[in-house]
């Protein structure tokens, strides 16, 4: 099903002779582009002369008038039409909008709508004018495909989400784009940005192999850390001997700095617990050969195993945060004897603990975000050795 709207005026200098020919310029269109149904976007004047003339050529076409008051005033007219436009465009498949006739605001505000509601064809009539109408014998309809206005709208709104790490709405928009414009520019505009959000968001979710895949392929040098990160982070994993943590700490550190650009300050400071954790089980397995997840209790000092009420027959041991610091503090180490002094630390740990996204019900403040970051930082410079060039190729790059 089509449907044509098009606007109706009277002329620059209307009579007899002008509103015919006008009528007759407008009927050619009606029949050129042969809808459904059309609507006849008129004022009262119009509606009284030159539609009149228009209605009794088109027939058998039906037709609808659509009244505007206020015919210069563009904010008026595009207020009455918009509901109208917008359910002309849900009930038929194709929308054309010939904007040839009516005022400066009539034919300005129909060129808006259409564009918002995804006409499929803008199309105006051109030709030898006289007193402003174009004179019978020489009318020539010109199409406007206005995809690429309404692709630039999409572009922006999509490189708006990107740049707010929303990716996945990203990529809704895009392949949107994808799938309905066939124009090979706007395509090759289009498609690092869309790779690009497909491997953020998999990289924003840790999966840092499916990124690796995706963006290795993006030609792009601004992200030419973000390649050397995930390559050099792939490649630690891959060996037994690799050291992946330090990849871990920056990117958590990252993906924290995300989470709170968009006021997610629970999910933040949960990223940064991690942190501060995954950095006592780095030093324990680097400087003492201790994996947290199963340590031989040979390896424990006895006075923190009955601290920590370990039964005399147990053999290993899982070791969360506290105890992993409380441990390399009994080994001596200077970042356990930190831990243990640092009351700033344990009381913005104890508010994670607290919120609701671990065992309580109290949500996270912006400034309890801050302040763990900076403290997070501190004990990860001090372990990571080259923490800041880890967390400068691992930042994800704004569009733009």
């Amino acid at each position: 099903m089509k449907a044509l709207i098009i606007s109706v005026g009277t002329g620059i200098k209307p009579s007899g002779r002008t509103i015919e020919n006008l009528a007759e310029a407008i009927t050619k269109s009606i029949r050129h582009h042969n809808p459904h149904k059309v609507y006849l976007v008129a004022t009262k004047e119009s509606i009284e002369t030159t539609v009149q003339k228009i209605i009794p050529k088109i027939k058998p076409i039906e037709s609808e008038i659509i009244r505007i008051e206020s015919p210069d005033n563009i904010q008026t007219i595009y207020e009455n039409l918009r509901s109208k436009i917008k359910e002309i465009r849900e009930k038929y498949d194709t929308l054309t909008v010939d904007y040839t006739s009516g005022t400066k605001a009539m034919t300005a505000a129909l060129t808006i709508l259409a564009t918002i509601f995804g006409a499929d064809e803008l199309s105006y009539i051109t030709g030898k004018r006289n007193a402003g109408i174009v004179q019978p014998g020489t009318e020539q309809i010109v199409p406007i495909r206005p995809y690429f206005i309404l692709a630039e709208q999409k572009i922006k709104e999509a490189t708006q989400l990107f740049n707010r790490n929303q990716f996945p709405a990203t990529i809704t928009i895009l392949q949107q784009i994808k799938e309905t414009i066939k124009d090979s520019d706007i395509i090759d505009r289009i498609m690092p940005l869309l790779d690009l959000a497909k491997a953020y968001e998999q990289w924003d979710k840790f999966y840092h192999e499916k990124a690796y895949k995706i963006i290795k392929r993006i030609k792009i040098p601004e992200l030419s850390g973000n390649k050397q990160f995930l390559g050099t982070l792939i490649s630690n994993l891959e060996k037994t001997d690799g050291e992946p943590e330090p990849y871990y700490i920056a990117d958590l550190i990252n993906n924290a700095e995300r989470r709170s650009e968009e006021s997610k300050y629970d999910d933040a400071v949960a990223r940064l617990y991690r942190t501060i954790e995954l950095i006592a089980q780095y030093k324990l397995r680097k400087n003492y050969g201790i994996n947290t997840s199963n340590v031989d209790v040979k390896k424990i000092p006895k006075e923190l195993l009955q601290e920590w009420g370990i039964p005399q027959d147990q053999k290993t041991i899982k070791l969360g945060l506290n105890n992993s610091y409380e441990l390399l503090n009994a080994l001596g180490d200077a970042l356990g004897r930190q831990y243990q002094n640092d009351k700033k630390l344990k009381d913005l740990l104890s508010k994670r603990n607290a919120s609701i996204l671990a065992h309580g019900q109290t949500p996270i403040a912006k400034q309890t975000y801050i302040q763990l970051h900076k403290k997070t930082l501190e004990y990860a410079n001090a372990t990571v050795r080259n923490l800041e060039q880890l967390i400068k190729n691992s930042k994800f790059i704004k569009w733009g």
